[in-house]
């Protein structure tokens, strides 16, 4: 997604504000979810509770927090899909989105790392980017842009 585009909608997102109770991920969301070609207990997933995203790769893994689930405001005024949106470290610098339903596909999933941004680096780009870089999530976890499948509780 377009850098442009992405912090257009996150203004939309903070002025129309969360749907539903905040830090709650929906029970139908929550889960493990695995690259859609792999197998459930594929060691490269995503956990998702009602509070927090945890990215796995292995041995190495990465909670996020600060979890909202997407208002209205995200989407189109006319859009009647069954998309749901997942941002983590809402107050901060949103490291990682979830698509749930991707495509209109129940059960399908897209996780999207946020990238650094280009340009010169003062401020708040500087102290986003240095969060970013940081993390270093399209590295450790090779899932970002990946079609996810949700797997059935254990």
């Amino acid at each position: 997604m377009d850098a442009h585009i992405r912090a257009f909608i996150l203004l939309l997102v903070v002025f129309a504000g969360p749907a539903g109770a905040a830090d709650v991920v929906p029970a139908e969301y929550q889960g493990r979810w695995v690259p859609a070609t792999a197998a459930c207990d594929s060691p490269t997933h995503i956990l998702v509770t009602g509070s927090q995203l945890t990215l796995v790769n292995g041995k190495d893994s990465q909670a996020l927090g600060g979890i909202e689930m997407a208002g209205p405001g995200y989407f189109a005024p006319d859009y009647t899909g069954i998309l749901a949106v997942l941002i983590t470290e809402f107050d901060g610098n949103q490291p990682a989105f979830v698509t749930f339903n991707a495509g209109e596909k129940r059960g399908a999933g897209l996780v999207e790392f946020s990238p650094v941004q280009p340009g010169v680096a003062t401020g708040a780009l500087a102290a986003y980017n240095a969060h970013i870089s940081k993390l270093n999530l399209a590295k450790r976890f090779p899932l970002d842009k990946v079609p996810l499948k949700q797997c059935a509780p254990q």
